[in-house]
């Protein structure tokens, strides 16, 4: 059979393909909320069948870029995507190609150590001020504090890093690196009160120190050094040895 004639399956996923992007591409050029248009005007304006455009707006639905609102002030209705839309798909195609976990928490690395280091570029009163705050807090962790009061110091700090950035793309590469990572560890409430565990508090400490320090000081070298460090501890901490 001569590949270049299209089957009528591969031409109805044609259809859906080009219709989906018609209907992205308007959605995106309009405020979230704006009316597209009800199921008739749709129609129109993509070219297509009524259940063209149903299995259309189910898709775009899933994206989180389409909203469908029944009744009488109903109709299709522009909408974004949130980062939790976007983590759930993703996570979904990661596992289904066997994704390993330690390999997203490598490339999470890659990208915290450039986030940091463009952080101590920043030089502002801000930066400095920010710095200062966190290394007043880390600097009062005690060996003993649990799993849990360190993750809470680590996530606030670093949602304040990546506000100080300003990288929206790098944010959402490594927010789904590592909600996809931590889905596949549960660390043991018991293993709060080892040896192990009150040195890794100290490991952690210590890197954290560094990285603040970079950014008040300006520091790009440091922060590089400091976030490589800081990684390798949490790597240790989650997987329980050194990464490649």
């Amino acid at each position: 059979m001569d590949s270049s004639v299209k089957t009528p399956e591969s031409k109805s996923k044609s259809t859906i393909r080009e219709a989906a992007a018609q209907l992205r591409s308007i959605a995106l050029s309009v405020d979230e909320g704006a009316l597209l248009g009800s199921e008739d005007v749709l129609v129109r304006k993509l070219g297509v069948s009524r259940a063209t455009v149903r299995q259309v707006a189910r898709l775009l639905e899933r994206e989180g870029m389409l909203r469908v609102r029944r009744g009488i002030n109903g109709g299709y209705f522009a909408a974004r995507p949130d980062l939790s839309t976007i983590e759930t798909t993703v996570s979904a195609y990661l596992d289904m190609i066997h994704t390993e976990s330690e390999d997203v928490t490598a490339i999470a690395s890659v990208l915290w150590v450039e986030v940091l280091r463009r952080a101590a570029r920043v030089r502002t009163k801000e930066a400095k001020a920010l710095a200062e705050k966190y290394l007043e807090e880390v600097k009062a962790v005690r060996d003993k504090a649990v799993f849990n009061d360190i993750l809470r110091i680590e996530l606030e700090s670093r949602k304040a890093i990546f506000e100080l950035v300003k990288s929206p793309y790098i944010e959402l590469i490594f927010q789904i690196n590592t909600a996809f990572a931590q889905r596949r560890f549960k660390p043991q409430s018991e293993r709060d009160d080892t040896d192990a565990h009150r040195e890794f508090v100290r490991a952690w400490r210590n890197a954290k120190v560094l990285e603040f320090e970079s950014i008040a000081s300006g520091d790009p070298e440091l922060a590089t050094m400091a976030a490589r460090h800081g990684r390798n501890i949490w790597h240790r901490r989650v997987w329980n040895h050194d990464p490649p």
